[in-house]
């Protein structure tokens, strides 16, 4: 890879943020050099690091363009980015730079790294941009490259977007996104893959940039711990997703009421084809009658499902629905010969799914 000269006025339009904790003695030289690349400001927050440290964060302070803001104890690093974010804003700094690009503080981000960072953002001054790692490389460890390829595959299944490097720390974000930034839910690790979840949902324009893939001693320093921070970030990749079945979940128990006695009690005596048509229809009626109040009480969000789509294209998609869920309950009984409603559960699972899939990826691409 070549390396990157930064223009004068992308790196005094940038501020770099560095969360630190327990840091490694070479972020004294790392910040000077950065320095010396014609960054301006470089604020980093040590994040409830030992006593033993504090000599490091000393020197940083004596620093000239080196700004140290402290937490008293370790509050996590999505906490630590927002600390330098409101301090940035606070300081009025959204009219002095165009961006802020946050760096991590083990030296797995060469210097040369962060000014292609600034030279991308300027190059898309409206995008949140990623720098992304060659995860096949042999120096990657095995848990990161398996913890990468688990969190993209789930990413682009779940949010219709494949990014390579959803763990990536070298972000860079402009200004204008700032208060944005600082509103996105998270205090660990987590709060970056919220980012990007929420980038993709609020049409946030992203942009990638490939970077050298280091690590060092098999990435020993590191914080980031395989079990506790993985919880946290599967969790959000999937809270979306339980909001959207759980208020399914409940649109299900009308729809199955109503489908079951319509099928066994009302019309049992029809012929099956008859019979399961007029079911599926009273079922999807009578949830679709039923549904709104039932968003509303989970406050489901508008852009998960179909609460707010305009009357006309509802109702084409309540008939698409019924007559789809109609289809594979007739296909799976002249198969199986199964309880109908049971037939319905099934077909209504993998419904349900493949909407949800179809909606989060239209708005993805909107």
């Amino acid at each position: 890879m070549n390396s990157s000269v930064v223009s004068r006025v992308d790196a005094e339009q940038s501020v770099i943020i560095i969360p630190a904790l327990d840091p490694p003695p070479v972020l004294k030289e790392y910040v000077t050099t950065l320095l010396r690349k014609g960054f301006p400001r470089v604020v980093v927050v040590n994040d409830g690091s030992r006593p033993e440290f504090a000599g490091l964060f000393a020197e940083l302070t004596q620093t000239p363009g080196c700004l140290v803001l402290h937490h008293d104890r370790n509050r996590g690093k999505g906490a630590a980015l927002k600390t330098a974010l409101r301090y940035c804003l606070e300081q009025n700094w959204a009219d002095r730079f165009r961006r802020a690009i946050m760096v991590d503080a083990d030296g797995q981000h060469a210097v040369e790294d962060v000014c292609r960072m600034a030279a991308a953002s300027a190059r898309h001054p409206d995008a949140y941009v990623l720098g992304v790692r060659d995860f096949a490389e042999e120096i990657v460890p095995f848990r990161s490259r398996l913890g990468n390829r688990l969190t993209s595959g789930a990413f682009r299944l779940l949010y219709g977007r494949y990014l390579r490097d959803t763990q990536t720390g070298l972000r860079a974000v402009p200004s204008s996104l700032w208060p944005w930034a600082l509103s996105i839910a998270g205090e660990r690790f987590e709060y970056e893959t919220n980012c990007l979840i929420q980038a993709v949902k609020q049409g946030v324009e992203l942009a990638e940039v490939p970077i050298q893939t280091l690590y060092f001693n098999r990435n020993a320093g590191t914080h980031y711990r395989t079990f506790r921070d993985s919880w946290p970030i599967f969790l959000i990749l999937v809270r979306n997703v339980g909001a959207y079945f759980l208020c399914s979940l409940l649109w299900e128990a009308v729809d199955l009421s109503v489908f079951w006695l319509t099928e066994r009690r009302l019309f049992r005596t029809m012929a099956a084809a008859g019979r399961l048509l007029a079911a599926s229809a009273a079922g999807g009626i009578a949830a679709a009658a039923a549904g709104g109040v039932l968003r509303r009480v989970l406050a489901v969000p508008a852009n998960v499902g179909a609460g707010r789509l305009p009357a006309p294209r509802y109702l084409r998609m309540l008939a698409v629905r019924i007559s789809a869920g109609y289809l594979l309950i007739y296909a799976l009984y002249t198969l199986l010969e199964w309880p109908a409603v049971w037939l319905k559960v099934m077909a209504d699972v993998v419904l349900g799914f493949a909407g949800y899939l179809a909606q989060v990826r239209g708005a993805s691409r909107a």
